[in-house]
């Protein structure tokens, strides 16, 4: 692909981003009108007055027409406000920004420990199979609580709840690495056995060409593609907030915020946390996009 079509592509690609965002921005701007309950009434309680859970209504918006609240969203949206978190009774960009870098350590981390077991069960010829269905087969539900308790009983000396220097990384991390590592392992693995059977390495073998080079210059671009598809949609799934990882070891990031808006009815903090997943999830697909041209060649 030439220049001028890279250019058109990119656009293209920028058009789709911008497009997705819009729409989850607008869902999520229209949804709480089509609840058959008041959000307003709901997030009040059941023993507020009639003139509490108006003014709840104005905060929310609620009481104006669609386009105008849609029109008032967007100027806050602009000025690079998200509303007054409910339960809080703080800014909720303010509340993102301190849940964020959690979110962000814990996903880049969780990440690149599976991007290493992944390429270590599939790239040695003696993998066994099971050990990949074994990682596929425990989510965080199941190797979160395992790990807990294998370490309150024989590793005292690793936090098992909150942020406690960098000890505390290490059960959530590889409580989300071992189902990852699992599926990107599936894929490695089957794209590995393919190239390892072509008529090209082979030639490249027979010239003597060093290992280090076949592995640069072949193996990886020609596994490039669907494995960073895969670890794609990863890092985007995590960068909106692991929350079953965050609830489990009570990290305070995005996906604990999310839990915690859902169960105060907190509606502009919802909305927020919704918001900037979406964004983070688009921003990590279009670097995968690019990352795919580099180690890939042919998708230049």
């Amino acid at each position: 692909m030439g220049r001028p079509g890279r250019i058109v592509s990119s656009a293209l690609g920028a058009v789709r981003a911008l497009g997705t965002v819009a729409a989850v921005w607008m869902l999520v701007q229209v949804l709480p009108r089509c609840l058959p309950e008041d959000p307003a009434r709901i997030a009040a309680g059941e023993w507020a007055s009639e003139s509490e859970v108006a003014a709840l209504r104005h905060i929310l918006r609620l009481d104006l027409p669609l386009g105008r609240a849609l029109l008032d969203s967007l100027n806050e949206l602009f000025h690079g406000s998200l509303g007054m978190s409910l339960r809080f009774h703080r800014p909720v960009s303010e509340l993102l920004r301190a849940g964020f870098p959690v979110s962000l350590r814990l996903a880049l981390i969780a990440l690149a420990l599976s991007a290493a077991l992944a390429w270590a069960m599939a790239g040695s010829s003696r993998g066994p199979m099971w050990l990949r269905a074994a990682a596929v087969a425990s989510p965080v539900y199941v190797a979160g609580p395992l790990l807990l308790w294998a370490v309150a009983q024989h590793a005292r000396w690793i936090p098992v709840a909150g942020i406690h220097g960098w000890a505390t990384w290490i059960l959530p991390c590889l409580a989300l690495a071992i189902p990852l590592a699992g599926h990107q392992s599936r894929i490695l693995a089957v794209r590995l056995g393919e190239l390892r059977g072509s008529l090209g390495l082979r030639a490249w073998e027979a010239a003597g060409i060093p290992t280090s080079t076949r592995w640069l210059k072949w193996l990886l671009p020609g596994v490039a593609g669907p494995w960073l598809t895969v670890l794609g949609l990863q890092l985007g799934g995590l960068l909106g907030g692991a929350v079953l990882t965050e609830t489990i070891f009570s990290l305070p990031g995005l996906g604990l915020q999310l839990v915690g808006a859902l169960s105060a009815r907190d509606l502009p903090l919802l909305q927020g946390t919704v918001m900037l997943g979406a964004a983070l999830y688009v921003a990590a697909q279009w670097a995968v996009e690019s990352a795919q041209g580099f180690f890939d060649p042919r998708l230049r």
